[in-house]
């Protein structure tokens, strides 16, 4: 028996057939079938009008931040890491990256179109200072750390660090 594309072809077609009706399959879809079935993409807009009014967000923030400050000031991080920690906790809600890149970006630029963003700008940079000056301290005490490994060198500090004896 000698098969042609065409047999091949109207014999998938008769399988598909069969197929369709025991199973209970349509082929017929109406529009409302269609759309239901993908997801509906958000807007830039909509994505962000769910974080609220870009100025409040700011101004909440700052009031965070300032708080947060103080915080700082009062010595209560001991290293960078504790800081970074403390300042993403105090920092959630509206400021938070939605992941979505333009979106964020809309959002970044309508918070820099507030009054009050260039005294969270400053705020941000005093910590980001903070957190500089913490970790120079750390890497100041590791090296300090290290020379005093009974001069096994790098060995030495493979093997804390391996061990992890490191300094924070």
């Amino acid at each position: 028996m000698k098969f042609d594309s065409k047999s091949i072809k109207l014999s998938f077609c008769i399988l598909v057939a069969i197929l369709g009706a025991t199973t209970g399959c349509s082929v017929e879809t109406t529009e409302n079938d269609v759309s239901q079935d993908v997801p509906k993409e958000l807007t830039i807009q909509e994505i962000n009008a769910d974080r609220g009014d870009a100025c409040e967000c700011v101004n909440a923030s700052l009031l965070k931040i300032n708080s947060f400050i103080e915080i700082m000031n009062g010595e209560e991080f001991s290293n960078s890491q504790f800081l970074n920690e403390g300042l993403t906790i105090a920092m959630e809600g509206c400021m938070e990256s939605k992941g979505h890149r333009e979106a964020d970006r809309a959002w970044s630029d309508s918070m820099a179109e507030c009054e009050s963003f260039t005294q969270v700008r400053d705020a941000m940079l005093e910590v980001r200072k903070r957190a500089i000056a913490l970790k120079n301290i750390e890497q100041e005490e590791f090296a300090k750390t290290t020379d005093y490994s009974n001069g096994m060198g790098a060995a030495g500090i493979l093997d804390r660090l391996r061990d992890g004896t490191q300094v924070n």
